[in-house]
């Protein structure tokens, strides 16, 4: 229609003035302003502007383009899929080691069947997707690695794999090998197996069971000191691992320098814990970014990072660091709304810190992002699959997701007979060896 040949007018403007496809904010302003002709306020151009830059002082045009034609009037809801691409791939650390546990997590049960602590942390609290079948935290609507709804799905439980890694047991649903990247007495860190960026990892600590991160508040000190340690241990395997290789490094960071420090990765990385964990044994999500574009979409949609549920580790750090003003006795009993705003009451406000990390996963995806329409077949529009203008009614997005998590993802590498590979735990731990973090 007229609009859609008016944006093209304007496209073409833009390209032309700027033919290294950058702009500094104060030219794109200019611009701006001769084409409204004082029909539009300055204050309403600078809006916008701040708006779509995001803090920075230029801006990609093509992304300013794609925004004044979606965001600015509205969240894209459309993603890159069908990778057809060439992604370079970040071999796991490949140490064999034999299963501490030789038999099944129901076999494990079985031999501790008197212990109803043992058997309380082999098990979560969750929703079971229908759709892709991944155990969900209870309180989400819908599925973080499908986008299935939730909604109709009960509660049920899952069996606790991170528990499985630790006491080093052979298999449950499937082996539990693990795509492993650290691992020390203490500590494991390891790929997401549902990862949603090229590196996402897990740190888990290994001789303190600590069901979720209200339990760090009994012990506010030393809570602090554990959440420090995680993020070392994936920061660390990161950039030693990540970082350091070459191919990876040019394709999914267009061959930015290496940082010198595992420190400096808190720029281009996000992490937190979840509230409720998937997985009830603390984990810090270490998420370096740009996530992949399906992410990236359910991000856009509310459903990644989810406020009142993600934890960003920059607030737990300011949390923890507050001491006895945020100590809790009864972990287990206490309303994480309540722990949030007893947080507040202390000098520390969730809000601003979560805000802080949106405006952040923002600005990285648009200045890191390596997806590019070459690199996929189609793009998915309001849950239909697109190739150009064709479209393809009977194709699931879901199942081409599923494809480009295969093709794209460090989970598992190298494969074996097409498979992911991974190993168990040289420092597998029995039951008794694990302390609760309470009563540590």
């Amino acid at each position: 229609g007229r609009a859609a040949r008016v944006m093209d007018v304007v496209a073409r403007t833009f390209r032309d003035a700027c033919p290294t496809g950058i702009a500094e904010l104060s030219h794109l302003r200019e611009a701006l302003m001769k084409i409204a002709q004082e029909k539009i306020s300055v204050d309403a151009i600078n809006a916008m502007l701040e708006d779509a830059a995001q803090g920075e002082k230029c801006i990609d045009i093509e992304y300013f383009l794609k925004w004044l034609a979606t965001d600015s009037v509205g969240v894209d809801t459309s993603y890159l899929a069908g990778f057809c691409g060439s992604m370079p791939h970040v071999h796991h650390l490949q140490v064999p080691a034999e299963p501490h546990f030789s038999g099944s997590i129901e076999d494990f049960r079985e031999k501790h069947k008197d212990n109803a602590s043992t058997l309380e942390r082999l098990q979560n609290t969750v929703k079971v997707c229908a759709k892709c079948g991944k155990a969900c935290a209870f309180t989400l609507a819908s599925c973080n690695a499908c986008g299935a709804s939730l909604q109709n799905v009960p509660q049920s439980h899952s069996d606790n794999i991170f528990m499985g890694f630790i006491y080093g047991i052979a298999e449950g649903k499937f082996r539990y090998k693990i795509s492993m990247r650290v691992q020390t007495p203490e500590f494991l860190c390891f790929d997401d197996p549902l990862q949603c960026s090229p590196c996402h990892l897990n740190a888990i600590p290994t001789s303190l069971y600590c069901k979720d991160l209200r339990y760090l508040f009994t012990n506010p000190q030393k809570g602090l000191v554990l959440v420090k340690r995680l993020y070392e241990i994936g920061s660390q395997a990161a950039l030693e691992q990540y970082w350091d290789h070459e191919a990876f490094r040019e394709k999914i960071w267009a061959g930015q320098q290496r940082p010198s420090q595992a420190q400096a990765l808190e720029a281009w990385a996000v992490t937190g814990f979840n509230f409720p964990p998937s997985m009830f044994q603390l984990h810090l999500q270490f998420i370096h970014l740009p996530l992949f574009p399906f992410h990236y979409n359910l991000f856009q949609s509310g459903e990644h990072f989810t406020r009142g549920r993600f934890f960003p580790l920059e607030y737990m750090k300011q949390a923890l660091a507050l001491g006895d003003a945020v100590r809790i006795e009864n972990a287990g009993s206490c309303n994480i709304e309540s722990l949030i705003s007893k947080v507040k009451a202390a000098g520390v406000d969730y809000d601003q810190v979560y805000d802080a990390m949106v405006h952040k996963i923002h600005a990285l995806q648009r200045k890191q992002s390596p997806w590019c329409e070459a690199d996929f077949r189609y793009r998915v529009v309001e849950g239909q699959v697109f190739e150009g203008r064709s479209v393809f009614p009977d194709m699931d997005p879901k199942q081409v997701q599923k494809s480009d998590a295969q093709a794209m993802c460090n989970y598992g590498r190298p494969y074996e007979e097409g498979k992911p590979s991974g190993t168990y735990y040289q420092f597998a731990k029995a039951p008794e060896e694990v302390l609760a973090f309470e009563e540590s």
